[in-house]
């Protein structure tokens, strides 16, 4: 969405010059997450017979205390009733915030649970091979897998599972 991703590109970049970026990016985590179960949000952010005033002092009265960033993008959502946009600003904004910290999300899966050093070394070896500063690795089981593991960043999938391997085997003796 590409008005989601404008609003985050500006978010981040007044939150970075104000030195809150962090700050902003676990305020709209937990936005997002609220804004998601709240079915009352959803029904007041689409309802358009609300008033401009009736949604900016919403948003004042019940995000007091978030950094003034984030605060006046709210405001600004408010006003154009946008207040929607939330949860996608949010994800676009972990986006900037990832890329800006040459960090990234990486999903590890595996037949078991794997250790810490497992993981840390899984983790090493996909930072020299991607170049990031810091993988946020989260491990999941899939018995499905047989052996081996699948790692996925960002929208690449790193396959070394022995159910991947079996596919390329049945391919190749297929094609032959």
């Amino acid at each position: 969405m590409v008005i989601a991703q404008k609003y985050a590109e500006s978010l981040f970049e007044v939150s970075h010059d104000q030195g809150v970026e962090q700050s902003v990016k676990k305020d709209l985590d937990t936005l997002k997450a609220v804004v998601a179960s709240d079915d009352a949000f959803k029904r007041f952010a689409e309802d358009p017979q609300v008033s401009k005033d009736a949604r900016i002092q919403f948003v004042d009265e019940t995000f007091k205390g978030v950094d003034p960033p984030l605060i006046n993008l709210l405001k600004i959502l408010a006003e154009r009733q946008h207040l929607e946009l939330i949860p996608a600003i949010a994800a676009e904004y972990e986006q900037v915030y990832n890329e800006a910290n040459e960090q990234q999300y990486m999903k590890v899966e595996s037949v078991y649970a794997l250790s810490d050093e497992e993981i840390d070394s899984i983790g090493k070896a996909f930072i020299k091979r991607t170049g990031y500063k810091r993988l946020l690795i989260e491990n999941i089981i899939n018995k499905e897998l047989i052996g081996g593991i699948r790692t996925t960043i960002g929208t690449t999938v790193y396959d070394g599972s022995v159910q991947n391997n079996l596919k390329e085997i049945a391919k190749a003796v297929q094609q032959h």
